[in-house]
């Protein structure tokens, strides 16, 4: 199988202009930074081999990866094989056919390409392109975009304190990147992973980033270069797609839609799509009536009045988010066929189930061509197994130093937010749960109070995980007791909640805004 590979992938560079191979190399940049890192060195040799690097280029290169800092190194590689010109880029690439085998990340571009054979270039332009609006949309547009931006720019944070019970937050100041995978792991693979703990837990990540797991960027989620294998088939003659991200509690999923609605409206990301519509499973189960999509929007967004006729004539400019599919009421069923031939459901103005309005638009029955992103949780994944997702994600949460970008983002006063990473750091447990955003809101709420200048007490910090969500708790009964009718009875009942997780190995835990 590898000797097929390599023998398409020659032929395939052998046929390369130095202008295609130069678009080649700019368009799978970013994802070469990830896939080339545990072999950068074996490239800077071979490139050194033949004249394009000198001695001391290659030393600059290997040092980086010598240092650790491998992400560093092939990105260095990578922009002085840019800055040499078409000679480099040939070395380099026959360099990749050579060393692929040991390469995971780098296999799977090789075969992405050898599966686009003579289209990859048409592909890519495919890809690069923008989504032209018509003019007598551009009003409507201009208004959709306005209109989501203000929904999104700020980030309501409960607190524990009385005085101030929420707190408002550009969203841009407090987003914290996550990190995102551009597949579903098996669900045995994660329980291995949780076994681990502190430092063991991390480096169990980062261990199986350098190695299968790719990353994938949210702007990335709706390139066909991420569709798996099986299912890109399927989207060959399809300007729309689906993708589904999924993600255990408090990991970031309802926030990352709201930073990526966000980017769409302030024109960072998406530009492909003229319009993006987002939904809350949480709000749509209020909608006990049946539905058509037409008056669903309108509900939600009702300056479309008229005009939703116009906008529905370009399909592949419309992105639709559903968020927290494990939060839905009436179950979709992606298996029952009957649907398929009944007319009706391709009708953006038949009533039907909110569900059957979702089902619709992810198997491209309803307004085909456009595009749909799902967020669920990882107990709701079964749902999807039959339907048409081309890209599968999963959130990782926090990696390396994103842990500690979370508290500088949390605290203004940063000798605070170091002092409260460094007691984090310190304990393996509470290390181990900061991977997770909702996890690090609690740490940052419980913790930061014993390292201000006005209550600092390093001696009384919670250093176990009982310590810290009684004094969590505490501190809302304290604060907030009022505002609880019969404290006693909710303590009962979230008591009897954490028995019934431990007894029966579930997790019921609600999302907590951070």
């Amino acid at each position: 199988m590898d000797t097929d590979l390599n023998s398409a992938i020659s032929a395939f560079l052998s046929n390369c202009e130095d202008h295609q191979l130069f678009q080649l190399t700019r368009f799978y940049m970013e994802r070469l930074e990830q896939a080339i890192e545990q072999g950068v060195e074996g490239v800077g040799f071979m490139l050194m081999g033949d004249d394009h690097f000198t001695g001391q280029e290659y030393h600059s290169v290997t040092e980086l990866a010598e240092k650790g800092n491998r992400a560093g190194a092939s990105k260095l590689l990578l922009d002085l094989v840019m800055e040499r010109g078409s000679g480099a880029r040939r070395v380099m690439w026959e360099s990749f056919v050579k060393l692929h085998h040991h390469l995971p990340k780098l296999s799977r571009i090789l075969e992405e390409i050898r599966e686009r054979g003579d289209g990859q270039f048409a592909y890519m332009d495919t890809e690069r392109g923008l989504s032209e609006v018509p003019a007598h949309l551009k009003d409507v547009r201009r208004k959709h975009m306005e209109t989501l931006r203000a929904q999104t720019e700020t980030l309501r944070v409960n607190t524990i304190l009385m005085r101030e019970k929420v707190k408002v937050f550009q969203l841009v100041d407090r987003y914290a990147e996550l990190t995102v995978i551009s597949t579903v792991r098996d669900r045995r693979l994660v329980e291995h992973e949780l076994l681990a703990r502190g430092r063991d837990h991390e480096e169990w990540r980062e261990k199986d980033l350098r190695g299968k797991l790719e990353k994938i960027r949210t702007d990335q989620l709706f390139k066909k270069s991420f569709v798996q294998k099986l299912k890109r088939s399927v989207f060959r003659n399809k300007s729309g797609m689906s993708a589904a991200v999924a993600g255990v509690p408090g990991i970031g999923k309802t926030t990352m839609v709201q930073k990526i609605v966000y980017d769409w409206a302030t024109g960072k990301i998406y530009q492909q799509f003229q319009f993006v519509f987002s939904f809350k499973f949480r709000d749509l189960n209020s909608i006990s009536c049946r539905i058509n999509l037409k008056e669903l929007i309108l509900h939600h967004y009702p300056y479309f009045g008229n005009i939703l006729g116009e906008v529905w004539k370009h399909t592949e400019g419309l992105l639709f988010i559903f968020d927290g599919l494990d939060e839905i009421k009436d179950k979709i069923n992606f298996v029952d066929g009957r649907r398929d031939t009944e007319s009706q459901y391709r009708d953006p103005e038949f009533k039907c189930n909110v569900s059957e309005i979702v089902y619709s638009l992810i198997q491209g029955k309803l307004l085909p061509g456009c595009s749909v992103l799902v967020t669920t949780r990882p107990t709701a994944l079964h749902l999807l197994e039959k339907a048409e997702i081309g890209v599968w994600a999963e959130i990782l949460g926090f990696v390396g130093e994103e842990r500690m970008e979370y508290f500088i983002r949390y605290f203004e006063d940063q000798t605070v937010a170091e002092a409260v990473f460094k007691h984090v750091e310190e304990n393996e447990i509470l290390y181990t749960m900061s991977y997770n955003p909702s996890y690090c809101w609690i740490l940052a709420l419980a913790l930061g109070p014993f390292f201000t200048q006005r209550v600092r007490d390093p001696q009384r910090v919670p250093k176990t995980i009982t310590q810290l969500y009684s004094y969590y708790i505490y501190n809302i009964l304290k604060n907030h007791g009022r505002e609880i009718e019969k404290p006693r009875d909710v303590l009962l009942r979230v008591g009897q909640m954490a028995f019934r997780g431990l007894s029966e190995r579930k997790i019921e835990n609600p999302e907590i805004p951070h």
